[in-house]
């Protein structure tokens, strides 16, 4: 594409945003000025405005890095090409957020440009919520302008993706699905959501504008990665959106409303996209295969339609945030969840409520598909995989999808024995169900190596995993120490009080009990790391089981304390004296760490005739297979 015709798909892509954003907004009636508004028309189209600049520009910096990481090859001049789209992006980034900061403070002052901004700018940006977003977005944004014009190499997209993805997250935190919803869910969602878009937008736009740069023959290859990305960031957009829309819409007539109406918009874009996708996959990449010269105009012609249709998902996005929801949503956002009565638990009550995590809820969705595709294409390629991986595979993923997302979850913040049940789970149950599905050897088997020094999924399972895991495997005493200090963390820091009331600390505290699980786990049952003599791994048992008794006595003997209300949500409170909600969870420590040890503990000992470094042929061998740090067969 020539300098001109990239200047007419730009152009094109800008109108389409831009007159996305003047209906929505427009329709939303936030361009109607109130009869005491004196900040005039630069101020009230300069919002949205600048926040679709700013949404573009932010997506176009992440997808850029991500797509240079994963799907362009790592040659010098196609690296440097995407560094500086990739800066010049983030600085138009952080231009549009200077901008539209600026704006947010005079519309909130109700003053016009002419007024000027004062000092009590500065006390804006240093006191006020929506101020201090919009300062860290700027700022986050010229680091990464920074980082893409100095450094030079093929891991500095790598290094520069991390706080990029940081950037998207301070101004989503006041953007319109927390102040509809008022929700850590809705949240959760909604950063999901952004930085699915990014990605997706990003990644696209940067194929249209790097490909020049790329060699002979290399567009379809990027342009078949992308398509993967592309679909992981479609589903999950979609269902974030799903879970954001219905925690501000909670009927037909408020589906009717004005804001109602431009999701509904948005939603018919998300089609109109998918269909795009499905013309990609099915078309595009066939005719890039067999005709590139010519199938790379079709594909560009078809992105550049592509990229408009979601620029206007993008403008409507903008005037979404500055529309106020329904009435009943903003109310219903205003009502704390400790408010909220809820009936004591019993058995049933664990398992048959449920209260999706948009997190996890996508996460075990993934684990499942990709596992299941994984198994489908070594099966295609003429290799077996023992069936009892599979279903404990599953498994698995139902139990940690359970405690995620159903009545453990709704209970986990207010009822101290469905907090620990929840962390005993995910430490000591869950991995004994995943570890010897060995998703990471499956992994190496089924994903198809890189030849052109990009990193796929395939390269860092290899690479960084594998570096991590080799010194665990090596010395396994290391694996009691970080179950300990998780345990530790878990119970007896900050973030206790974290996971129980930020959603972001539910799933941070959730991941590290369930990395931790798994890394002893892997370390009690894994043949070929070392030295696997049960007189080597039942000492590490028996520290493993002296953790957990020293954690369910201070629990039982009340020697746990803790500033959160637990129990005070319940409609029958138990009454029971300060200090004392806590003996239940030593109970529960004790029980589950002997019926898990104990297995363990079978294993091992059951395992006492496998030989070390067993290389999986296929079919099952005693004790636990290997995982990916063992030598096991390359495909």
């Amino acid at each position: 594409m020539s300098i001109l015709g990239r200047a007419g798909a730009g152009a094109a892509i800008a109108a389409a945003g831009v007159l996305a954003l003047a209906w929505a907004y427009s329709h939303g009636g936030s361009a109607n000025p109130g009869i005491l508004d004196r900040t005039g028309p630069a101020v009230t189209w300069g919002l949205p405005l600048g926040k679709l600049a700013l949404n573009l520009a932010s997506a176009s910096t992440v997808g850029t890095l991500v797509l240079a990481v994963f799907a362009l090859p790592h040659h010098p001049p196609v690296q440097s090409a995407a560094l500086r789209l990739a800066g010049w992006s983030a600085t138009v980034w952080a231009a549009a957020a200077t901008v539209y900061t600026g704006a947010s403070f005079l519309f909130i002052a109700n003053r016009p440009v002419s007024a000027g901004f004062g000092p009590e700018f500065v006390s804006f940006l240093r006191d006020v919520e929506a101020g201090q977003a919009g300062f860290r977005t700027a700022v986050i944004a010229a680091a990464v302008a920074l980082l893409c014009f100095c450094l030079h190499g093929p891991r500095v997209a790598a290094i520069a993706a991390l706080p990029a993805f940081a950037g998207l997250v301070p101004l989503v935190l006041t953007s319109h699905a927390t102040g509809g919803a008022g929700h850590a869910d809705s949240t959760a969602a909604l950063i999901l959501h952004m930085g699915s878009a990014a990605v997706w937008l990003g990644g696209l736009l940067a194929l249209v504008m790097l490909r020049p740069s790329l060699p002979p023959g290399h567009l379809s290859t990027a342009v078949r990665r992308y398509s993967t990305l592309a679909l992981v960031c479609y589903i999950a957009l979609t269902a974030s959106g799903v879970l954001a829309a219905a925690a501000s819409l909670r009927s037909v007539e408020e589906l009717l409303s004005p804001y109602g109406v431009i999701v509904l918009a948005k939603a018919a874009a998300l089609i109109v996209l998918g269909g795009f996708g499905a013309l990609h996959r099915r078309w595009a990449l066939k005719r890039l295969a067999r005709d590139p010269p010519r199938g790379a105009r079709h594909f560009v012609l078809l992105a550049v339609a592509e990229l408009a249709v979601m620029a206007a998902a993008s403008g409507m996005a903008a005037a979404l945030a500055r529309t106020p929801p329904p009435a009943t949503a903003a109310t219903a956002g205003t009502v704390r969840p400790s408010a909220v009565l809820l009936p004591e638990p019993g058995a049933w009550g664990y398992v048959f409520q449920w209260a999706p995590d948009p997190l996890w809820t996508l996460a075990c969705g993934f684990a499942v598909f990709f596992y299941l595709a994984g198994l489908r294409r070594l099966r295609a390629a003429g290799r077996s995989w023992p069936a009892h991986r599979t279903v404990l595979w599953l498994a698995g993923i139902t139990v940690l999808s359970t405690v995620t997302n159903g009545g453990i979850h709704v209970y986990q913040g207010l009822l101290f024995e469905a907090y620990v049940l929840t962390q005993m789970t995910l430490t000591a149950v869950v991995p004994l169900l995943l570890v010897p599905a060995a998703p990471l050897t499956l992994a190496q088997l089924a994903i198809r190596p890189r030849t052109d020094g990009s990193a796929g999924a395939r390269e860092f399972f290899a690479g960084t995993v594998r570096h991590l895991l080799t010194p665990l495997g090596r010395d396994p005493y290391l694996t009691v120490l970080v179950l300990a200090g998780s345990v530790l963390a878990i119970y007896y820091s900050p973030m206790l009080e974290w996971s129980v009331r930020s959603q972001f600390g539910y799933g941070v505290t959730t991941l590290l009990a369930l990395l931790a699980g798994c890394l002893f786990t892997r370390a009690m049952t894994v043949t070929g790391d070392g030295d696997n003599r049960p007189s080597l791994r039942l000492p590490l048992l028996a520290a493993a089981a002296a953790v957990y008794a020293v954690i369910g006595w201070w629990l039982w003997s009340a020697g746990f304390t803790s500033d959160i209300p637990w129990t005070t949500a319940l409609s029958q409170p138990p009454g029971a004296p300060a200090g004392s909600f806590a003996a239940p969870g030593g109970a529960l420590v004790w029980v589950i760490a002997a019926v898990t040890l104990g297995a363990l503990t079978t294993t091992v000992v059951a395992g006492r005739g496998s030989p070390p470094g067993a290389r999986m042929s296929g079919t099952s061998s005693r004790g636990t297979e290997t995982v990916i740090a063992s030598n096991e067969t390359r495909p």
